[in-house]
């Protein structure tokens, strides 16, 4: 295999000092980012996709794709896949000597199962199914595999598609996910089903068993993954054998290397927002338990440095750390193994657990590999050089106590040039609002902070009360109280950001997605006094639709709300920005994808008519076709930062009172192609 050898152009500067530019919005496209990482079990090679840069503007969808490399302790970087595939799912064989993954090549009409011996040029084809394989799992033998996916559609009611009668019935035509066993050595390699019961989500083999561990739920409704999922052991024959008592919401899984015990990552209860709780259950007990009852912080992922010893990444206020916990000892501490100012996303450990390999960005780049040995902790990729060549605004950790006296953790990014006056402020706020902020790589088509500050904003991102990162306890605090104290948080770093930092109060704007959209909304109704424009992207408007319209209801009421709307109308339409519309001051932009499941478009389009109707400011909603909650394409994503920004500089900084015109100055476009409008 040849050595991948990067090629740059250096540049001669006119000055002894060249000046760097800004990041632009157009830049935040051509990101690549490492995604996924997987160890060598020998510890001598680390395999990581990297996803492809996509130009906004060529009309190509490179959204999903990806590239394959490997990468040596000595930092050689050798291509495996290159050109961009449907690609992921990445594993080693037992020898170390080749890659199992799942992609979608040049003539495949699925994704299908390849394996790639290290050193070959070409991938072979394991196995094809007449759909889409969602995820695999192999055996140590290396001889059988585990495959999950949908079924196929039968011949009748594929030819009653074929023939028009495609009726959807709501809540009902989804199909279960389902479990197959492959025998790779077979020639045929014919595929046995195995499980169909509920939907599959995943499948792991029980090490030294036949034993299959399965994550499963009711139903493949969003709903259902989300609250109602849980863990089985299955027997080789595919029947269940015993189901974990964990009640709560599931995320991660990890298998001991022995077979004798799994961790998990859940949620502390039926109660708890977010999984976030590290749990251990042998795999003969159907009683897990949590063996970090007391972690102030939240576990984002986990993996077993050996037989007694699990690791795991955990967010803590602003910071992330990866730690190991020893099972047969729950009373002593965990170990800090790596610390890192940024934030860590993901971790493998190599069969010895001597040696970690982690994804985490920082301030100054996105997700990069870094590997951590005895005698070194080295970043091992650069995959964006020209990002030297950008300034980049410095980021704070800050705190400030809201009016309860609650102590707000948040990230402060400055202005490039803060060397004038009274300076305007964003106030960007994360969903969720299980989620949190962290010091690290906080640039995105929804946040794009670096280019604010380029434009001489202050962004500042709060973890109000609801955020992750500071343990269950705080998680909670937003339940029961929607829009209550967790969006007088907001109002309270708006204060802040006025006493410590000069912010004009006349110049602070307001902008989130999902939950954060709801902020933003609210905002712009029942808060208007106190914000200049607000950027509302695919948030809720009306919590009694919401509930009728969303994917997620059932945790959109044990999770959040804790009362249903027919127990109290009242309150559910009081806490809806619709409610307020009245007089409203605040412009405010609406940008929603009309294919949302979980935050219904029809949400933006009520507050438009409400507040076009109702309201003293300007309003504009946008809808991009194709797009779900969360924007994947590159076009749509650069249509939103650039009517987010120029929205708050028109309303902002430039003060003006009407809206702008409804076309964006697509610079890179010759201007005959441009709306003279």
């Amino acid at each position: 295999m040849k050595q991948l050898v990067f090629l740059f152009v250096i540049l001669s500067c006119a000055f002894p000092v060249c000046a760097k530019s800004p990041l632009s919005l157009e830049d935040l496209n051509q990101i690549r980012k490492v995604k996924t990482v997987a160890f060598s079990p020998d510890g001598r090679l680390t395999a990581i996709t990297l996803n492809l840069p996509d130009d906004s503007y060529d009309g190509i969808d490179l959204v999903s794709l990806r590239e394959l490399y490997v990468v040596s302790k000595r930092g050689r970087i050798s291509p495996v896949i290159s050109g961009g595939r449907q690609l992921g799912h990445v594993k080693w064989n037992k020898d170390s000597d080749a890659l199992y993954f799942l992609a979608k090549m040049q003539d495949d009409k699925t994704v299908s199962l390849y394996s790639i011996a290290i050193g070959d040029d070409e991938p072979v084809k394991i196995y094809a199914g007449e759909t889409d394989i969602k995820g695999f799992d192999i055996n140590q033998d290396n001889d059988v595999a585990l495959v999950w996916g949908y079924p196929s559609e039968d011949k009748q009611q594929k030819q009653l598609s074929n023939a028009g009668f495609n009726a959807n019935v709501f809540g009902e035509s989804a199909k279960n996910a389902s479990l197959w066993r492959v025998g790779l050595l077979n020639q045929n390699k014919n595929a046995q089903l195995l499980y169909n019961q509920s939907h599959v989500l995943s499948a792991k083999w029980v090490p030294q068993t036949e034993q299959i561990l399965l994550h499963h739920s009711p139903s493949p409704f969003a709903d259902d993954v989300v609250m109602e999922s849980a863990i089985s052991v299955l027997k080789p024959n595919g029947q269940i054998q015993i189901t974990n008592l964990h009640r709560g919401k599931v995320g991660g899984i990890s298998v001991s290397p022995n077979g004798s015990h799994y961790a998990f990552i859940g949620a502390e209860d039926q109660s708890d927002p977010s999984e976030g709780r590290l749990w251990l259950s042998q795999i003969s007990s159907p009683n897990p338990v949590n063996i970090l009852p007391n972690f102030e912080g939240h576990v984002t992922a986990i993996n077993w440095f050996n037989p007694t010893t699990i690791g795991f990444i955990g967010a803590q206020n602003l910071s992330t750390f990866i730690a190991n916990k020893d099972i047969e000892d729950l009373k002593k501490s965990y170990r800090v193994r790596v610390k890192h100012e940024g934030k860590i996303s993901a971790l493998s450990v190599d069969s010895k657990g001597y040696n970690i390999a982690y994804l985490a960005d920082s301030p100054e780049h996105p997700d990069e590999l870094f590997i951590k040995t005895k005698h070194s902790n080295k970043r091992m990729t650069n995959s964006n050089i020209w990002l030297k060549d950008r300034a980049l605004p410095k980021q704070t950790e800050v705190y400030y106590t809201a009016r309860d006296g609650t102590i707000i953790d948040g990230i402060l990014v400055a202005p490039l040039d803060d060397s004038g006056p009274k300076s305007s402020a964003i106030i960007f706020v994360h969903g969720g609002p299980e989620a949190h902020f962290s010091l690290g790589w906080n640039n995105s088509y929804s946040y794009p902070v670096a280019y604010a500050a380029s434009k001489g904003f202050y962004s500042f991102l709060p973890n109000y009360r609801g955020s992750t990162g500071k343990g269950v306890a705080f998680t909670k605090l937003g339940q029961s109280d929607y829009a209550g104290a967790e969006f007088d948080d907001l109002l309270d770093a708006r204060n802040f950001l006025i006493e410590e930092y000069d912010v004009d109060p006349l110049r602070v704007g307001i902008t989130g997605t999902s939950y954060g959209g709801y902020a933003a909304a609210w905002a712009a109704t029942k808060q208007h006094d106190y914000f200049a424009a607000s950027v509302s992207g695919m948030g809720v408007s009306n919590q009694i639709s919401k509930f009728g319209t969303t994917d997620i209801p059932t945790e959109m009421l044990k999770l959040h709300a804790l009362v249903a709307p027919w127990e109290d109308w009242t309150w559910y339409l009081e806490r809806s920005p619709i409610y307020h519309t009245k007089n409203a001051t605040t412009p405010l932009l609406l940008l929603h994808g009309s294919e949302d499941t979980r935050v219904s478009p029809s949400q933006s389009k009520e507050l438009y008519r409400y507040f076009k109707s109702n309201a003293n400011a300007p309003v504009r909603l946008v809808l991009y076709p194709n797009e779900a909650h969360g924007l994947a394409l590159a076009p749509a994503k650069l249509d939103y930062s650039m009517r987010l920004m120029r929205w708050m500089e028109h309303f902002i900084v430039q003060q003006n009172k009407s809206k702008p015109n409804k076309q964006l100055p697509h610079y890179n476009l010759p201007e005959a192609e441009l709306s003279s409008e």
